[in-house]
């Protein structure tokens, strides 16, 4: 009887305590006073997915725009198509696969795989018929690449036109890839290009033009201007809202930074060595530790110099320091595998007009803006993230991929949460961050 009660006692109390509870509304996702319902992304490498240094089926799941596809899926938004390659394949620019992480000579290094270049190179490969897709991303464009039908056009022959876009163009030789994003009729747009304005520039070395149209060049300003300006009056011709991103400043990526200028580290016996040797050119001196690097400079005595701090070694030069000609000690690196103070000026030169330019144009269209350049600085310093640190040291930081240039896709998963943080804060809109570590990060073997 006893037991009984007590089981009718607890029972009450029970009840009492869940009439008491508090109810807590479940969050819906409001659009705001934006239409999300054909989204479509337009951009170059960043936009596309390009991870490892190679296109590929996980990067293209992973890019951001299909991110923040996935966390507008909740307004009941379209299918957000792209021009997906074959699952497990993948293809970068000089036809290798994706990048991963191997032990050289007792090192980590990135080494790329064997890739699939018939994606690039077969027309039988490609999906033209598909179109028109949701995300127009190009690895390698140019912002005036985009409104050109060359761009596309394979009659011209290879490296005289994009692969990767004549491989998912509506009409190869006839379509523009702007054209092509016009064809969903969207009614939002993410719109990230320009860096490729830029980056060229460095990725050479500073041998191209400080104001041209050759691939080595730096947009002349003029003409990046008119196609930024051209670009966000298409995409916003039919009422469309969007957000629109600029050009991160090279510092905070790791091909970039990775070397340092003075990586050159000695025992007193090889400094005393390599003083010997260089005994011919006495502005060449060493000593045990730290060392600036050897580099050719047609000013300098005899045509060779030690690297200034502030200079930069591009990462691709990695594998001839490490070599056996011992390129930056017996062999002075080359003009293409450094940019030198000159250079450096140059690039943020442009990079700060092109960023006023971008930020301009998103203004005078009532646009979202990302400032992919501060939000980059910050990360430089280190953020946090449910537990998980990341910055941009090449490798381990976690944001970059193995590259040095595009991000891992939890990078990706960043820059999507700074979009949609943007979007939200324009447009009154309530999208859901994206769960950062829940997207793949760098693999070690």
């Amino acid at each position: 009887m006893k037991t009984r009660y007590l089981n009718y006692l607890l029972l009450l109390v029970t009840l009492v305590l869940w009439k008491c509870e508090p109810s807590v509304d479940e969050f819906v996702p409001q659009a705001g006073n934006a239409d999300f319902s054909v989204f479509v992304s337009v951009g170059d490498s960043y936009s596309s997915g390009y991870i490892d240094g190679a296109l590929s089926y996980t990067g293209q799941v992973n890019s951001f725009p299909n991110i923040i596809a996935s966390q507008l899926s909740s307004l009941g938004t379209g299918d957000f198509k792209q021009p997906m390659l074959p699952e497990g394949t993948s293809v970068g620019s000089s036809l290798n696969g994706s990048y991963t992480l191997q032990v050289v000579n007792g090192m980590l290094m990135p080494v790329p795989t064997q890739g699939n270049p018939e994606l690039l190179t077969d027309p039988t490969t490609w999906i033209n018929g598909k179109a028109p897709f949701n995300n127009v991303a190009v690895p390698g464009a140019k912002t005036y690449h985009l409104l050109a039908k060359e761009y596309g056009d394979p009659s011209l022959g290879m490296g005289n036109f994009n692969p990767y876009y004549a491989r998912f163009a509506s009409n190869p030789g006839t379509s523009t890839v702007i054209g092509d994003a016009m064809m969903n009729n969207p009614t939002f747009f993410s719109l990230w290009v320009g860096g490729n304005d830029v980056l060229w520039y460095g990725l050479g070395g500073g041998t191209g033009l400080e104001s041209g149209m050759g691939p080595y060049d730096i947009t002349p300003e003029s003409i990046f201007q008119l196609s930024i300006t051209t670009l966000a009056r298409t995409l916003t011709t039919n009422g469309a809202k969007g957000v629109m991103c600029n050009i991160p400043g090279i510092d905070a990526l790791p091909y970039f930074s990775y070397i340092k200028y003075n990586d050159l580290v000695v025992n007193a016996d090889t400094a005393a060595l390599l003083n010997y040797l260089y005994a011919a050119a006495p502005h060449i001196e060493f000593h045990e530790g730290n060392n600036p690097f050897v580099m050719a400079d047609v000013n300098a005595p005899g045509g060779i110099r030690q690297i200034k701090e502030g200079e930069k070694v591009l990462l691709s030069a990695l594998s001839d320091i490490l070599g056996d000609e011992h390129y930056g000690v017996l062999k002075p690196l080359t003009d293409e595998m450094v940019l030198d103070l000159d250079e450096l000026s140059v690039i943020d030169d442009a990079t700060d007009k092109f960023n006023t330019i971008i930020k301009d144009a998103a203004d005078n269209n009532d646009l979202a803006f990302v400032d992919a350049n501060a939000i980059l600085e910050n990360i430089i310093n280190g953020i946090v993230i449910d537990g998980v640190g990341y910055n941009t040291e090449f490798v381990t930081g976690g944001f970059f991929s193995l590259d040095g240039i595009h991000t891992s896709g939890r990078g990706y998963a960043i820059v999507a949460n700074e979009f949609i943080k943007a979007i939200n804060a324009k447009y009154g809109s309530t999208v859901p961050l994206a769960n950062v570590n829940d997207f793949t990060g760098v693999e070690y073997p």
